[in-house]
């Protein structure tokens, strides 16, 4: 892991002027969407990216989506939002924050299953090797995670406390279901409290099957490193395009700036009469 060079991409990513309001706004709504659509793919929703924001954005269904997927969308977006308000306010991580994330993300399909640790064993789908823990190891191996994390944190640099956490957390696998959902959102937790941006994992065949196969790997060799890199590669990517973006903002705010046939004044007087408030991208 390149640790350098993520943190000069956030460095530099600071120095730009700030997107405006408005943009963000579409910005987030856009990762919030991708996130929940990739992460619910990932555990097998057939949902496409389109059928994700007709739901979320909308309250739109399309014939013969499943109704379990439809639910599982709004879950996770719940879960979504907590988790990047937890995020914004810095919360420490606490085994309750983690029911919740965990709650939040089956509260429609399973609810009394959310939140509760299993008391049945599981291991991953065709693999003879089982990392995850025994039902009676969960409680002290949860609170034995955030006490690691609470240490980690000072001392990791953020993506790869982010993806350690995601990787720990998912090896215990505490809960019925959901534990994948819950693993990612705890690493973009992380990694967003430090000020990095949300990492979607794609759920292409090729992109899942190197994700789970990594994990496997680590769990298998008890050696993160591999995983630490997949999550590198996956936020330098994404810290790559948002710089390209706010790049792309600033020629655009300059040239905009620079042709116009309207005097200094008229311009500032426009400046401050067109405080709008917020509205919707339709409008």
């Amino acid at each position: 892991m390149n640790t350098q060079r993520l943190t000069e991409l956030k460095n530099e990513i600071d120095t730009y002027r700030p997107l405006d309001q408005e943009q963000v706004r579409q910005l987030e709504q856009n990762i919030r969407i991708e996130h929940v659509w990739s992460s619910n793919a990932i555990e097998g929703s057939k949902l496409t990216r389109y059928e994700t924001e007709a739901i979320l954005q909308y309250g739109m269904t399309v014939h013969k989506e499943s109704v379990s997927d439809v639910l599982n969308a709004i879950d996770l977006n719940e879960a979504y939002d907590y988790m990047m308000d937890l995020a914004s306010r810095q919360q420490p991580l606490t085994t309750s924050i983690i029911r919740d994330l965990n709650r939040l993300s089956l509260a429609k399909t399973h609810p009394e299953w959310g939140g509760q640790y299993r008391i049945v064993s599981v291991k991953p789908n065709l693999v003879e090797f089982n990392p995850y823990a025994a039902p009676f190891d969960i409680r002290p191996e949860m609170d034995e995670l955030i006490a690691w994390s609470h240490e980690a944190e000072k001392k990791l640099h953020p993506v790869q406390y982010a993806a350690d956490l995601h990787l720990k957390f998912v090896t215990i696998h505490p809960f019925r279901d959901g534990n994948g959902r819950t693993a990612r959102l705890l690493m973009n937790f992380a990694l967003t409290e430090h000020g990095y941006p949300v990492v979607n994992i794609m759920p292409d065949k090729q992109s899942r099957t190197q994700y789970l196969e990594t994990l496997l790997h680590c769990q298998k060799t008890n050696d993160p490193k591999k995983f630490e890199n997949l999550v590198a590669t996956y936020t330098e990517q994404t810290m790559a395009k948002r710089l390209k973006l706010l790049k792309l903002n600033e020629v655009n705010r300059k040239e905009a700036a620079k042709e116009t046939n309207l005097s200094p004044e008229v311009l500032k007087k426009l400046m401050k009469e067109s405080k709008l408030p917020d509205r919707d991208v339709d409008e």
